[in-house]
Parts: structure tokens; sequence; C-alpha cells
């Protein structure tokens, strides 16, 4: 009995790091067409019998900024992607204090269980133009609720093919080097553009510090030397300009060398 429940906890932990990594892929397809995504989040159990009460097992979601979500769904809106382990993706927006359900607001992607992540980017991509009919709001069925579990992980094991190094083995640490990759091309991308006006912004000392702050927060939590590097200088170049004035705009620009040394 021991060695029973043994193995299907390795199975629940197998689940969860291939869905995971599953969630990563598609995240990472995201980021690299300049949506926020926020984090991701994987669920293997597949045998949890309180998941009857959806006709479901194993999931994963696809999380976005509250400014992306209320900028584009709307004010107080909980909104999102999931995977569901036997309809596989839809995208969900629930008002809020409209009581729904997630499943009850679902506009299913169909297209299979494990479609490809630029198949779901495009299913993404229609529903900021017409989030309400995008996709289909009738359930498809892929597979039976806790059937099968080890054909579903053979399925899912193509998405962790790019998860060969120790530092991301786990998906929640590889999600974490995709987010900061996608961030540092942005950050990249933007210092080293042609054609860049000199930008006036009114800033109270307080404002300043606190950005300031955000940036040494960056410089010592970001998963990469790399990004790191790239906060120092900004916070540097920021906070020295900040006491030099306009005469500090061509001397103290450390970020940009950096991002030009970047590309």
């Amino acid at each position: 009995m021991v060695y029973k429940e043994d193995r299907a906890q390795q199975m629940r932990d197998d689940l969860e790091a291939a869905i995971g990594h599953y969630m990563v892929a598609v995240a990472g397809r995201l980021l690299d067409e300049g949506l926020p995504v926020s984090s991701v989040s994987s669920y293997g159990a597949y045998d949890d019998p309180s998941q009857d009460t959806f006709g479901a097992d194993v999931e994963g979601s696809v999380e976005f900024t509250r400014s992306f979500r209320r900028a584009v769904f709307g004010e107080g809106r909980d909104a999102g992607l999931l995977w569901c382990g036997v309809s596989g993706w839809c995208f969900f927006c629930i008002p809020e204090g409209s009581g729904r359900t997630l499943m009850e607001s679902a506009r299913w992607m169909g297209g299979g269980l494990t479609p490809d992540p630029g198949r779901v980017a495009a299913f993404l991509s229609n529903v900021q133009l017409d989030a309400a009919h995008s996709g289909s709001d009738e359930r498809p069925f892929y597979r039976a609720p806790h059937a099968e579990p080890i054909s579903l992980l053979q399925r899912l094991a193509v998405f962790n093919a790019d998860s060969r190094s120790a530092e991301s083995s786990y998906y929640e640490s590889r999600f974490a080097c995709v987010q900061i990759d996608a961030c540092q091309k942005r950050v990249v991308s933007a210092l080293t553009a042609e054609k860049q006006e000199v930008v006036e912004v009114a800033l109270r000392s307080g404002e300043l510090q606190a950005l300031l702050g955000f940036l040494e927060y960056v410089e010592g939590a970001a998963p990469r030397d790399d990004a790191r590097e790239m906060a120092r200088r900004l916070c540097s170049d920021l906070s020295l300009r900040a006491r030099d004035g306009w005469e500090g705009l061509h001397e103290h620009r450390e970020a940009l060398t950096y991002a030009e040394e970047q590309r």
C-alpha cells in the first residue's frame, strides 16, 4: 500500500512539473510577443476527487499583470488563460461581483488537448480583439478525468525539451529565466532605439527615490547577471543625472553603453 501511494505521489509530482513546463513554453511565446505575463501555475493531482465537480483533474494557468487585465478587459475583472487536462485551453474573464464561476465564463480554444504555444498565442490575440466571441462556449472533451496519467505525461514531455540545464529543471526557475530574458530584451531594445527624443519628466524627489528603489530591488533579485547589471547601471545613471541635470545627459550613460554591448 505504501509503495502504491509512493508511485501515485510520484505521478502527481511528475505531472505537475510537466504541466508547469508546458505553461512556461506558452508564457515564453506570449512574452516574446510583448505581453506582460506575471506568473504561471500547475496542478498535477490527477486523482483528486474534488475536481469531479468541474469534470476535470489536472490543470495549469498563465496569468497577466493587473494593469494589462484592466486595460484590455475592463476594470475589476479576473482574466487569464487556463489549461484543463480534460478540455485543453480556455480564456476566462470574470467581472468582479458577478458571481460567475470560471467555467461559466470560459471561452474554449479547441484544437486539441496540447496545442503548440504559437496556436495558444494566436488564440489570445483573437481574444484581445473580441473576448466575448473568440473561441466557443461549448466545452470540448479530449480525455476522461483521472484517466491514463502516463499517456498524458508522455504528451506533455515535448514541452520540457529545453529544460536540460540545472537552473531550468524546475518550471518555476525556468519561468523566472524566461521572464527576465524577455524583460532584458525589451530594455535593450528601448535603450538602443534610433532617433530618441530627450523627454522632460517632472518627478517629486520621493518618486525618483521610489523608482531607484525598485531598480535596486531588481539588481538584487533578478535571476541573471546581465539583468542585475543593467538595473545597477540604469539606477546609477538616473541618480547621477538627477544630481547633475542636463549636463549629465551625455556623461552618465552606462546603461546605454551596456545595452549596446548586449545587442
